[in-house]
């Protein structure tokens, strides 16, 4: 019993909320930078 009312709560707010917040925004933010010539970044190999 317990497990289904974790998975319902899990769908009904969850989920939902996940969706919303990907439609209203990038969680990533992603961007195109269209003056860039290219969107290759050095990496910091010093922390090896």
């Amino acid at each position: 019993m317990r497990k289904a009312m974790l998975t319902l709560v899990y769908v009904l707010f969850v989920v939902p909320a996940g969706l919303v917040i990907r439609v209203l925004r990038d969680p990533m933010r992603r961007s195109w930078k269209r003056g860039s010539d290219s969107y290759w970044q050095r990496s910091d190999s010093s922390g090896l």
